[in-house]
């Protein structure tokens, strides 16, 4: 009976000791900062596009139609801005990091759309977080950045 008892508290040792072992490995890789691709950021705001404008104040009235009501509703108006002729237009990106609760990397990102035609020049876009472990947007952190 004792030896079988041994036998058992070595095995359950041995992988007391494996999980820890890769509870390490996983929170190693969660922790490394990997900045987001604009790839990246373009997808979790288009995947998110149902976030009302009224999730900051920021976003009151941005729309390129009283109608725009999400974030994708303001991208999309912005977009169809970038396509105009006679104008000079760029997209931007800025990643910044962060902690975030429980310590946790969390990323700014910026999307800025700019334009220039004859007569303005303009920025619009947006402002998320993004975790850095599962590069996930938090829905309430989009702000609307811009000049008008």
């Amino acid at each position: 009976m004792k030896i079988s008892f041994i036998k058992f508290s070595l095995i359950g040792l041995i992988s007391l000791s494996l999980l820890s072992s890769i509870a390490s490995q996983t929170k190693k890789i969660q922790d490394k900062a990997v900045e987001p691709t604009a790839k990246e950021a373009i997808k979790q705001i288009l995947s998110n596009g149902d976030i009302l404008l009224s999730v900051d104040s920021s976003c009151k009235s941005v729309g390129s139609s009283p109608k725009d009501k999400t974030i994708l509703d303001f991208l999309s108006g912005i977009l169809s801005f970038q396509a105009a002729p006679n104008s000079d237009n760029r997209i931007e990106f800025a990643f910044k990091r962060e902690k975030g609760r429980k310590n946790e990397l969390i990323w700014i990102c910026d999307l800025t759309f700019f334009g220039k035609d004859t007569e303005d020049v303009w920025s619009n876009g947006v402002r998320f977080k993004m975790r850095n472990s599962d590069r996930k947007l938090l829905r309430d952190s989009v702000m609307c950045i811009g000049t008008g």
